[in-house]
């Protein structure tokens, strides 16, 4: 008994049962493949075929319509295989909507945050600041003084040696006197604001003085501030000098050491 194969739309065979083995061996053609034999009505996959040849009686053949191009005149007297469509998947179900209160609960909980170990700070006794104080008003100060002494020697000894008039030398002076105040204003005023917002906001966090008695500025969680924060704080300075220093005073009788300046910008100054 003979099984004819269809591949690429072209009858192949007849095979014998053991040629077929031999070509699924070989990869030929697969048990998908459609294929014939006698007594079978239709086309069939090749599996089919070789289970339903093994049986010991088979229905006479009978004529099916064809679905795939004419085949060849060699395969006259086979049916037209005929190529059973496959159907279509079944669609997917689609979930139903989850409600808000379900999306919620499906969310897991933020985990809260860790609490910062917290910062023991010890507030700077108030005679120590004024000893800060004092140190860094020398800084910016003595050599202004310094340099207003060695002009006046200048102008003595000038007058001395060039027998130089009393009207001569009360101008010398009086210049001299000026350029001194000029100097002491734009110390006071540019260099001290520099000094004091650049060295408490570097990593130091103290001006020479707070350095020299073991003090530095600090937020009040302990951290360091910011060249903004330590603007405002030496601008608040001058509030804290009006009246008589009263603002600088009040840190006496502060639980944290807070002078005036200190609240309005939010910084403390501690021991280190």
């Amino acid at each position: 008994m003979g099984i004819t194969v269809l591949k690429h739309n072209v009858p192949w065979g007849p095979f014998t049962r053991a040629q077929i083995q031999e070509g699924l061996a070989r990869g030929d053609f697969t048990l998908q493949y459609l294929a014939y034999a006698p007594g079978l009505k239709e086309w069939l996959p090749l599996g089919e075929v070789l289970h339903l040849t093994g049986r010991e009686s088979l229905s006479p053949p009978a004529s099916v319509a064809c679905d795939l191009p004419p085949v060849p005149s060699s395969s006259a007297g086979l049916p037209a295989p005929r190529i059973v469509p496959v159907p279509p998947a079944p669609a997917l179900p689609v979930p139903p909507p989850v409600s808000e209160e379900a999306r919620r609960q499906a969310i897991p909980p933020v985990a809260p945050p860790l609490p910062h170990p917290e910062i023991q700070l010890h507030k700077a006794p108030f005679f120590r600041r004024a000893a800060a104080f004092a140190a860094d008003c020398a800084v910016l100060f003595v050599p202004i003084i310094f340099l207003f002494g060695l002009g006046a020697l200048t102008v003595e000894l000038q007058g001395l040696i060039e027998h130089t008039e009393p009207e001569l030398m009360r101008q010398e002076w009086l210049l001299l006197e000026r350029n001194f105040k000029h100097l002491l204003f734009l110390v006071a005023i540019g260099l001290a604001w520099l000094y004091a917002a650049g060295m408490e906001a570097s990593p130091l966090q103290a001006t020479v003085g707070k350095r020299w008695v073991g003090l530095k500025v600090t937020d009040l969680e302990g951290q360091r501030i910011s060249f903004l924060r330590a603007t405002g704080r030496h601008l608040g300075k001058f509030l804290s000098a009006l009246p008589c220093f009263l603002g600088f005073v009040v840190a006496l009788f502060s639980s944290r050491g807070l002078a005036l300046h200190d609240r309005m910008a939010g910084t403390r100054v501690v021991r280190k």
